[in-house]
């Protein structure tokens, strides 16, 4: 959010070809603290397009005359933002600036009314008020042959507090260092209210915005000047353009960065075709901070879609620890790769420790059913990643708390029918999953993986992975699959507790079978509890297994089984070296228990 930019800069002429002022008066004496300096019927076109300014009056300045009108001289040896940095002010006002822009198939007149500057220090606004600004576009649509599209915005009460204009000049037209550090350009930016109107059907009002810290850096290349070439390269289509304008696009991105950025109360409608009921959406808040214009965190709450007797609400989407500077980094080298074989695609992942979804509540029609609905809520998904190697995360947990579905009655998902054919209406599932590596220790742990269906039943697993080495996580399949013949299981933990799931099994087996529950479930514990020695043969879990499973089948409430490997792991090449899967057994310990 930066709608007063363009006016700070054309309201001190910062395009540095601008003529002279057709009008200057100066009075009475410019060299006096209380003294008064006006312009009038200012225009001149610059690189945000043609400006008009009838009047500027600046007071309370100490400036020269000379250091006055050097601010409009194109051949003034200085920079302008070093002629900028020489004036100060007591108050600067500018009763309307007129910005025409012609860009692509948009021709835009912006207005700003009753612009004050308060406070300035060698180029540096104490605060800058607007209290109305206007936008008209017109959007050509010349490929289909229909009328322009009227665009039209307004904004109230801006204000903008320490603004650093001879740092956003630096910025824009002139060479910085290498890797010069980002400084405060804006303290805090205030938008009281702003409507926009896209058409006859568009509507949208936000209650009010503010941004804080707002930085920018000069870079080795200006941004006026990336921006040049930018245009150029596009218009040439010379060797490679596109990779030198990624590469230009990932500079601009790091040019700038910021504190923080708040959105609040965003209300809108827009009338959907073929209907006389308009679509409604509105958002409570939507904020940002850290990082450069790719943010380090970004959060948006409550928002809201009603269209075509579909709902959607939103209580919470947060993406935090957004690490690009891998990204950009890769960016900036793209015009200097030979060929896509030299491209990684993993360093176009940035790094993210968290994502969160929560409060999500969708009601739509069902498209195969005129009175059916498909109604689905989620209490919450979240992701948390940490120690990464390279871009992979090797810390991953995830949360998915109350995925709660109505399943429609005429359902033509075959995995949502056995689901009614045994009695559910519903689903509301939740998951965890849980792993952490040890590097030092060359170890990965399973610490949870589980499931939990209400009215159904719950399951965990875990399992103790060793010699786990940092390549197991690099992007080149290659290493990875070699790293991963090295890698041994040394534990599986896994535990049932039944929630009528089993006992609604039973019935539908036996109502297809058209026998008794009882008989069926009878059948099923003395098969589990014969077969299972029969499989197994000798291993001593035989003698473990078959009687805990079938005591299991005859009375469902829990069960735990633990495999643990012999001598220290279970590898790849265990399993390659057996031509009977049941050797394995003689390679692993496993307990058993039911009902505990």
């Amino acid at each position: 959010m930066t709608p007063h930019f363009p006016a700070a800069l054309a309201a001190l002429l910062l395009a540095s070809t601008a003529p002279l002022p057709s009008v200057l008066s100066l009075a009475p004496a410019p060299a006096a603290a209380q003294s008064a300096v006006t312009f009038e019927n200012l225009g001149f076109k610059g690189a945000f397009g043609d400006v008009k300014i009838p009047r500027i009056v600046i007071e309370g300045t100490n400036a020269t005359k000379a250091e006055v009108e050097a601010l409009f001289d194109p051949a003034a040896k200085a920079t302008v933002a070093q002629r900028l940095s020489r004036i100060s002010a007591r108050s600067i006002s500018i009763p309307m600036i007129e910005i025409r822009q012609e860009v692509g198939d948009t021709n835009s007149v912006t207005i700003y009314k009753d612009t004050v500057l308060r406070n300035v220090q060698n180029g540096v606004i104490g605060e800058m008020l607007t209290p109305t600004m206007t936008t008209n576009a017109k959007v050509k649509d010349a490929s289909k042959g229909k009328p322009a599209v009227d665009m039209d915005m307004t904004f109230v009460n801006m204000a903008i507090k320490g603004f650093d204009l001879p740092q956003v000049l630096r910025a824009l037209f002139e060479k910085g260092q290498p890797n010069e550090p980002l400084k405060v350009v804006a303290t805090e930016q205030l938008l009281g209210k702003m409507t926009m109107k896209i058409g006859p059907d568009v509507n949208v009002t936000i209650a009010g915005a503010s941004m804080r810290d707002f930085k920018m850096r000069a870079m080795p290349t200006p941004l006026m000047d990336i921006l040049a070439e930018t245009k150029r390269n596009e218009a040439e289509k010379g060797p490679d353009w596109e990779k030198k304008n990624l590469a230009h696009a990932s500079q601009m991105l790091t040019m700038f960065a910021m504190g923080t950025l708040e959105m609040n109360g965003l209300v809108g409608s827009a009338k959907e075709p073929g209907s006389d009921k308009p679509a409604t959406f509105a958002m409570d808040k939507l904020a940002m901070s850290g990082g450069s214009m790719v943010p380090e965190k970004f959060t948006m709450q409550g928002f809201r879609v009603n269209a075509s007797g579909s709902t959607v609400n939103l209580g919470e989407i947060t993406f935090d620890g957004i690490d690009t500077s891998s990204l950009f980094a890769f960016m900036q080298k793209m015009d200097k790769l030979d060929g896509a074989d030299s491209v990684d695609p993993a360093q176009f992942i940035p790094k993210i420790a968290l994502i969160r979804f929560a409060g999500i509540d969708i009601d739509v029609p069902d498209k195969g059913s005129a009175t059916q609905r498909v109604k689905a809520k989620l209490g919450l998904f979240e992701t948390k990643m940490a120690n990464h190697v390279g871009v992979i995360p090797a810390n991953i947990a995830i949360a998915l708390d109350r995925f709660q579905m109505d399943i429609p009655a005429n359902t033509k998902e075959k995995g949502l029918q056995d689901i009614l054919a045994l009695g559910y209406k519903a689903l509301d599932v939740s998951a965890r999953y849980n792993q952490t590596w040890d590097e030092a220790s060359k170890t990965l742990k399973l610490n949870e993986l589980s499931v939990k269906a209400a009215n159904m039943l719950s399951a965990t697993a875990k399992a103790d992975i060793g010699n786990v080495p940092r390549d197991l996580f690099n992007t080149n399949k290659a290493i990875a699959a070699v790293a991963a013949l090295g890698v041994s299981a040394r534990s599986v933990d896994v535990a049932i507790t039944n929630d009528s799931l089993f006992e609604k099994l039973i019935e539908k087996q036996a109502r297809e079978t058209r026998r008794k529950p009882e008989d069926v479930r009878a059948e099923l514990a003395a098969g589990a509890t014969l077969m299972i020695p029969m499989m197994l043969g000798d291993h001593p879990a035989a003698k473990v297994l078959g009687p805990v499973l079938g005591k299991f089948v005859a009375n469902p409430k829990n069960l735990k089984v633990t495999v643990t490997a012999k001598n220290g792991g279970l590898g790849a090449t265990d399993f390659m070296a057996v031509s009977n899967p049941m050797d394995l057994l003689k390679k692993v310990d496993i307990q058993a228990a039911a009902n505990e």
